[in-house]
């Protein structure tokens, strides 16, 4: 599964900037300056990979916060790891700022603030959970540690394997993916790691499982097919989605989803009717389809145009931040 925010289809400047800043608004608060352009190259694309989701970015100059208070309204336990392939790029941690230098790993916790400032710059993202780290992984005080790729064989052979990673997610199986993501967690353990064994969160990793099987099988998904294919009885079921409002909302809610990125990204005769729509979103009729997303988004499926991007795109960010607490 892919999350891909690219703006190039936004020909007005002040526009294509918001929308970067709200594609962002997950988990940084974005500043740019008003004469600063994003450029339409900018981009960053992610990829669900099991418990895993790396990320590419090329962005212009701004300023990314993690404040404390959005780090204590998410209350999300992950890491990222970023490698930093070219730019020029400062990073505060505790009103201590340095500057990165091109081809260094810096690590985010994201229960900790940071802020970061950049002239422009292009990366490769890993979020881990915490739990995947071994032992438990104590990782507060690399939070902000900038690790350059040629400071150990370590790091040098992280940075190669984050570039393979990148190109073999075009053309990668899902049987090889599931070598990838085992190989690249073992290279994060063995970057950070005490020699202790591994946490293993047996609840977390079906949650995973059970919403990328809701993505795969919107049409035909319903609570006694989850129940069936996880070995799972109602109770447990329930509460993986007590956050979401519920199995029942979550599968709805990804189901309008899916249905506003269709009918925002298709014109013209490549565009499905709402009777097909309907059918490939998995509700019984047209008339509960229209309704429900009415609903949610506020207009009719039939109305929805390109202008609608910016909705579709913000469910892409809401996808985001979803992943990201259910790794």
């Amino acid at each position: 599964m892919i999350i891909d925010h690219r703006f190039d289809h936004i020909a007005d400047d002040e526009e294509r900037r918001q929308a970067w800043i709200e594609s962002l608004s997950s988990f940084f608060v974005t500043h740019i300056e008003p004469d600063a352009v994003v450029p339409a190259s900018a981009f960053h694309r992610y990829h669900h990979m099991n418990h895993l989701v790396f990320g590419e970015i090329e962005a212009s100059p701004q300023t990314i916060e993690r404040t404390p208070t959005l780090v204590a309204a998410q209350n999300i336990d992950h890491v990222v790891l970023r490698l930093y392939t070219s730019g020029r790029t400062t990073i505060s941690t505790g009103g201590d700022e340095r500057e990165i230098a091109q081809e260094s790993f810096v690590l985010f916790d994201l229960s900790q603030p940071i802020r970061s400032e950049t002239k422009g710059m292009t990366g490769l993202n890993l979020a881990v959970p915490r739990r995947l780290v071994e032992g438990g992984g104590d990782l507060s005080a690399w939070h902000g540690q900038i690790l350059p790729s040629a400071s150990s064989p370590i790091t040098k052979l992280l940075a190669d394997h984050f570039r393979n990673v990148s190109a073999c997610l075009k053309t990668a199986t899902t049987a090889q993916m599931n070598h990838i993501v085992s190989a690249t967690t073992a290279l994060c353990n063995a970057l950070f790691l005490s020699e202790t064994d591994s946490a293993y969160n047996g609840p977390a990793i079906t949650g995973i499982a059970i919403r990328q099987f809701i993505d795969e099988n919107l049409s035909k998904v319903d609570v006694g097919m989850l129940m069936a294919r996880f070995g799972m009885s109602r109770s447990p079921l329930y509460k993986l989605f007590e956050a979401e409002g519920g199995v029942y909302a979550y599968i709805r809610n990804r189901r309008l989803a899916h249905a506003m990125q269709v009918l925002s990204s298709t014109q013209g005769s490549r565009r499905p009717t709402i009777a097909q729509l309907t059918f490939s979103a998995g509700f019984q009729n047209e008339r509960v389809f229209s309704r429900a997303f009415k609903r949610k988004y506020g207009i009719n499926p039939s109305d929805v145009d390109a202008s609608s991007a910016s909705v579709a795109s913000q469910e892409q960010t809401s996808q985001l931040l979803s992943w990201m607490k259910g790794l």
